[in-house]
């Protein structure tokens, strides 16, 4: 059906906060509540908006749940010195493991929601304006009287970290109850995608959840020590991604067995595990078949940053679980994200597309 001026203006508003009311809608097109009011009932008898909130009918995300917060990353010119002062080049960028994954996805075509929290400030503001431009952030709750998450890194010459640090007490914030809160958020989804900043009472709401509702939900480790918000039961997880020292983390063993560990998670119920250990090889499996892969080679002298590689590698793979490509393909995807993102200096490769990937899996082919 047409749609006339003001519906479709209306219609755009709600793509941006689905959660706006009435008189928010009248101030932004200068109409009466009651003549905003008529014209979303209008909407409803057309199938453009679903009930309230106004979840319209044309839009399908992924939800991404999780950290999101400024990088300070400081690239040192020669080796690191401790206890004196080093030369370095900084930089300030947008991170957070399931933010990165968003944005990965995003520029692989697809529309993410982002679901986090930023603190009252001028750091949360510009997060917010920059994510906007990328995908939707009306899940996305500011706190009062508390400060936007930060993570500093100290890279060096050879493009890999030497320390870093983590300043996201905000994320605490990341709950059961918000979990319970944003349910009308979550039903825009089919996939979820959380990382293990939030809560572990909050991990277990968004597993009850996507059970109830059958929604597929993955997992992505963030640091060994964010392993103890990841509960105990776990069965049904469509995919867990997690690294080497997390995985031993969770079971509380030093065992550095990628097999037995893959198969200690699978074990739990879950449809799908990636192991990964750096540069080494990494293992992958379902409930039929596990199998080993080794990342793709790359030049020293090519690796710009190591940061957010495994975000990249994540997003990829799920990217292509998504589509419903058979997992040996989605690892090609990952593998290859990953390796196109240390080569440049930016968490999130800014040419990243589909196109760019295919182009790089047949190259590599080739050789």
């Amino acid at each position: 059906m047409k749609l006339n001026d003001n519906e479709q203006k209306i219609l755009d508003i709600l793509k941006k906060d689905p959660f706006v009311n009435q008189q928010y809608i009248a101030d932004q097109l200068s109409l009466s509540r009651s003549a905003v009011a008529n014209l979303l009932s209008g909407l409803q008898g057309k199938g453009y908006i679903l009930g309230k909130p106004y979840l319209l009918r044309t839009e399908e995300y992924i939800t991404c749940v999780g950290g999101a917060n400024l990088d300070y990353t400081f690239r040192l010119e020669d080796k690191l010195i401790l206890k004196t002062s080093n030369p370095v080049k900084s930089d300030i960028s947008y991170g957070g493991v399931v933010r990165n994954i968003g944005e990965n996805l995003a520029r692989l075509n697809h529309k993410v929601s982002l679901m986090s929290v930023i603190g009252d400030d001028s750091a949360g503001e510009n997060l917010l304006a920059a994510m906007r431009n990328m995908m939707e952030v009306f899940a996305i709750d500011k706190i009062s009287r508390e400060k936007t998450g930060g993570y500093y890194s100290i890279i060096n010459p050879k493009g890999d970290m030497d320390i870093g640090f983590a300043d996201m007490s905000i994320n605490a914030h990341m709950d059961r109850t918000w979990i319970l809160n944003h349910k009308r958020h979550l039903n825009l989804s089919d996939w979820i995608i959380t990382d293990t900043n939030i809560t572990k009472d909050a991990l277990e709401a968004l597993i009850e959840f996507t059970r109830t509702e059958e929604k597929k939900l993955a997992i992505i480790g963030v640091s060994g020590p964010k392993m103890k918000n990841v509960p105990e039961d776990l069965n049904g997880v469509e995919v867990l991604i997690c690294n080497l020292d997390e995985s031993q983390a969770y079971f509380k063993t030093s065992s550095d067995d990628l097999k037995e560990l893959i198969h200690a998670w699978l074990d739990k119920g879950i449809k799908k595990v990636v192991i990964t250990k750096g540069k080494d090889a990494f293992v992958y499996g379902d409930n039929k078949q596990v199998s080993f892969q080794k990342p793709l080679h790359i030049k020293e002298e090519l690796i710009k940053d190591v940061t957010g590689a495994g975000d990249a590698f994540s997003a990829a793979l799920l990217h292509a679980l998504i589509h419903e490509d058979d997992f040996k393909t989605a690892i090609q995807y990952a593998i290859t994200n990953a390796a196109l993102t240390i080569q440049s200096e930016y968490s999130v490769n800014p040419n990243l597309s589909i196109k760019l990937i295919k182009k790089e899996i047949k190259r590599n082919e080739e050789l």
